[in-house]
């Protein structure tokens, strides 16, 4: 039998070691990712423990530099990364393909191939649509030691790229009163 619980405790301390590694993404953008995607499992009945794996193996492989080949191709690179883990965890193979899915879909650059899948991808994406999610990365940003105007395009940036993801309605509803709020603290600034 699968135990969840334990797969997810080592999901989460898989990510938080390879968040220290990366030194991103923020931590607190992941457990945002994961809260909301728990809500919409909820709403969209699919498996709550495969949303929860997927989203915190999502960014095992990841960079901070926005152009680098990593960041452009974290998603498929995570894939390859956590399969190993998959399989040490016995998570059964029918399984392990919703998750590496999910994790190469939540960018575009694949189709998703469940309802699963699409959860993982719109959950990921809306922590980027929040205002707290917006500010959370630009102080990340500001971190990183960019200025305050190339973090502001860079958080307007992200903001719209996500918003393009989005597939749900009234995730794409919310983001978009969201953008609003964000757009004008940013720019009053």
């Amino acid at each position: 039998m699968t135990d969840w619980n334990k797969i997810i405790k080592n999901s989460k301390e898989l990510m938080k070691q390879q968040t220290n590694v990366n030194q991103s993404p923020a931590w607190a953008l992941t457990e945002m990712a994961v809260e909301k995607g728990k809500i919409l499992a909820d709403k969209y009945k699919v498996d709550k423990n495969i949303v929860t794996i997927s989203l915190y193996l999502a960014h095992t492989v990841f960079n901070q530099t926005k152009k680098s080949d990593i960041r452009k191709n974290h998603p498929k690179l995570s894939a390859d990364f956590i399969k190993p883990y998959l399989n040490k965890w016995n998570i059964p193979i029918d399984k392990q393909e919703i998750i590496i899915n999910s994790i190469e879909a939540h960018h575009n650059q694949v189709p998703t191939n469940t309802l699963t899948a699409e959860v993982v991808k719109n959950a990921e994406c809306f922590k980027f649509v929040t205002v707290k999610g917006s500010l959370i990365f630009l102080h990340e940003l500001g971190r990183r030691g960019l200025s305050y105007e190339q973090s502001v395009f860079d958080v307007l940036e992200k903001v719209d790229q996500k918003l393009s993801f989005l597939t749900f309605p009234e995730c794409i509803k919310e983001a978009k009163e969201n953008i609003k709020v964000i757009s004008s603290i940013l720019k009053e600034t």
